[in-house]
Parts: structure tokens; C-alpha cells; sequence
């Protein structure tokens, strides 16, 4: 079956391009040295550049590079988190795709369809339009800024800046190749969850062979919730960039913390709600499969509560000569009491409560450090211990 090694990172013109650099291969470690070379690629000729103006780590009177916040954590934190931790969230995702034809969630005569959708998403992974389209997008911010940089700090003399306002060549290099190349691999990851978002529409109308009474309380379809968990990699990122841009405004131009809240706030809904989005294609399925399961266990549920009732109240012992709590059907109706209560429970999203907290976690934690700025550590440590006192 194509879903049993279905790769929704390993494919596509950009993955071909890089096995042919020898930038990335079959072994572990292929991420890492990709991290490095982006890094060597996006950064050190900044550094370079900054060091011969003498802005890299004081400027003279304006801001330094290594005290520039937004490019440290888009470049040196974001950058990496987005390479080091795809292979991770690839095996999950591939081991997610394995997990519809291993646990028999798809009707033997569902199987050509199946494979068909699996053929479709690897084919869509492999084509050069989308990512044609992902490095259009990227350069769009050129055509549109020109040569300037989109994120100044009024009023502060930067390191990308010349004193009349023109780029320096450090800024031109960020502006041009380090901006674009970040641009680029974020966007993938968009790319790559659209992919997966194409997977479960298409999944949705295979007709999946669901069992309400399941025990992961999602109809056997909980293992979804922890594959889409792996996307709140890009929250991770996005957070560490609006981190650095939120600390320079604090430092820089004195915004505090309590004015950036509503963006803050925003963020974190808005990178949530994207990385729990291809599970609403789901709900629908779900929905109608509680619906269903409901009105039958109800009438089964009235059967078999009726039945005990009626002997319960008589006092009737069973068949077998056993006392009436010592009879089969006190411990068939708590079974069926527990099924139930699963079927009930059943939620709109394959996902725990605990794994929409984690993805939340994701885009908040990043944001983080703005506390330090925010509060001295001793009036974080002196309302944390009035807080436990």
C-alpha cells in the first residue's frame, strides 16, 4: 500500500535539490548539517559584515546585531526549531498514515479508494507548483518593499541602516537572501500542512469503518490528535519571532507588556485554531457516527435496563440459582453503562483535551522570556513565593 511509507517532508523539488547538494541524506544526522548550513548561509554573513562596520556587538550609536532581538530568534531560534524538528514530526505523521490500513480502519472494499487518496497526496508532494508557488511568496515582500526592511524601529538608529536610510551590506544580505530563506521554509510547513489537511478530507469520504465504543474516546481515531500535535512546530517558531520583535519594541521604544496583550492574546488563538483546522474536516464523520451510535445504544440501553428493573424490583434470582447481585446481568449493565458513557463523550475533534493545552503551550511558551523584561527576576521570584507562602 503507497501509506506505508507515505512522506509528507521527504519529497518535492526542494528535497530533491538538496539530496543532489549532498546537504541531506539517508542518516540521522542530515538535519543537522542542514541546520548549519542554513545558518551558515542566513546569519554568519551578517555577523561578517556587522564586524567590519563595527555594529556587531556595540554599534556606534545605533543598534547592534547581537542586541537585535527579532533577527537573533528569527535566524538562530525559529530557523533551527523549523529544520531540527521536521524529521520528528515526520515519522509521526508517516506513522499516522501507516495506521489506516494496520488497524483496519478503512473496509476491504474502501482499499483501492484509500489507495488512490495516498497516491493523490504523494503526487501533490512531489509536484513544482506548490513549491514554486511557496518561493513566489517568499520574494513577494522584494517586489513590494524594495530595498527596505519592513520591521524599523522608529526613531532607533539600526545596523541594517545607513545614517541616510539606505540599507548597509549586512541589511541588504538579511533583506535579500536571510528574510526570504526563512520566508521560504515556513512557508513549506504551511505547504506540508495542507498537505495533511488534503489527507483527512480525502479520508473523510472513504467512508472509515469507525467504532463508537473505542476505548481512546475517539472512534479509533485518537492517534490523529497526536500526528497534528507535530505542526504546532510552526507555533513554536512564530512564537520565538513575535518574542524578538515584542522584545525589541519593550527595550527599544519602551512598549510594555501590558500594551502588546491583545496582539499577544491573538497569536496565540489564531496559531491554535491553525494547527486544530484539518481536524474540522473530521467532525462531520464523528458528529454523524455519535448521532447514530446514540440512538441505537438508547434503545439497546432501554432494553436492557428494563430487563434488569423488572428484576431487580421482583427480586428474582437468576437462572442459574446465583443471588441477584452475584448474577451476569448487574456486571453486563455497568458495561454497558461505561460504553456508553465513551460514545457520549465522544468529541467533535479526534483530540484530548491535554492535546489542545500542548499546542496552546506551543505558541505561548515561546512568548515567555518577555516576563524577564517585563519584571525584574526578584519581583517574579517575590510574587511566585507570595503566591506558595
Amino acid at each position: 500500500m503507497p501509506g506505508d511509507n507515505l512522506s509528507l517532508m521527504r519529497g518535492g523539488p526542494t528535497h530533491s535539490l538538496l539530496k543532489r547538494l549532498r546537504l541531506i541524506g539517508p542518516g540521522t544526522r542530515s538535519a543537522t548539517w542542514l541546520c548549519v548550513a542554513l545558518m551558515v548561509l542566513t546569519f554568519v554573513p551578517l555577523a561578517m559584515h556587522c564586524a567590519l562596520d563595527g555594529s556587531l556587538w556595540r554599534g556606534q550609536q545605533r543598534l547592534a546585531l547581537l542586541s537585535d532581538y527579532a533577527v537573533l530568534t528569527r535566524l538562530l531560534v525559529a530557523l533551527p526549531m523549523l529544520v531540527l524538528l521536521a524529521p520528528r514530526s515526520d515519522q509521526m505523521l508517516r506513522a499516522a498514515a501507516r495506521q489506516f490500513i494496520h488497524a483496519s480502519l478503512v473496509a476491504p472494499s474502501r482499499q483501492p479508494a484509500l489507495a488512490r487518496s495516498l497516491s493523490r497526496v504523494r503526487q501533490l508532494r512531489d509536484a513544482t507548483w506548490p513549491e514554486l508557488v511557496c518561493l513566489l511568496l517568499a520574494l513577494m515582500p522584494l517586489v513590494l518593499t524594495g530595498a527596505s526592511l519592513g520591521d524599523r524601529l522608529p526613531g532607533v538608529a539600526q545596523w541594517s541602516l545607513h545614517a541616510d536610510g539606505q540599507l548597509t551590506a549586512a541589511g541588504l544580505w538579511l533583506h535579500y537572501v536571510s528574510l526570504p530563506v526563512f520566508r521560504y521554509i515556513m512557508l513549506v510547513w504551511l505547504w506540508r500542512l495542507l498537505l495533511w489537511s488534503y489527507l483527512l478530507w480525502t479520508l473523510g469520504r472513504v467512508r472509515l469503518d469507525l467504532h463508537p465504543a473505542h476505548p481512546d474516546g475517539a472512534a479509533g481515531l485518537g492517534f490523529l490528535g497526536l500526528a497534528q500535535e507535530r505542526f504546532a512546530v510552526m507555533s513554536l517558531a512564530n512564537g520565538a519571532v513575535l518574542c524578538g520583535v515584542f522584545a525589541n519594541h519593550m527595550v527599544y521604544l519602551g512598549a510594555s507588556l501590558f500594551s502588546l496583550r491583545y496582539l499577544i492574546t491573538g497569536y496565540v488563538v489564531g496559531a491554535t485554531a491553525l494547527v486544530l483546522a484539518p481536524l474540522l474536516l473530521l467532525a462531520p464523520t464523528l458528529l454523524r457516527l455519535k448521532w447514530h451510535a446514540l440512538m441505537k445504544y438508547d434503545a439497546l440501553g432501554s432494553r436492557t435496563a428494563r430487563s434488569f428493573d423488572r428484576r431487580w424490583r421482583r427480586g428474582q434470582a437468576a437462572d442459574d440459582g446465583r443471588d441477584l447481585l452475584d448474577a451476569p446481568d448487574s456486571s453486563a449493565l455497568a458495561d454497558f453503562t461505561a460504553v456508553y458513557a465513551t460514545i457520549k463523550q465522544i468529541p467533535p475533534l479526534p483530540i484530548t483535551r491535554w492535546g489542545v493545552l500542548r499546542i496552546v503551550a506551543a505558541a505561548l511558551l515561546p512568548l515567555a522570556p518577555l516576563l524577564l523584561l517585563a519584571f525584574s527576576v526578584d519581583e517574579l521570584a517575590a510574587s511566585l513565593f507570595g503566591l506558595l507562602a
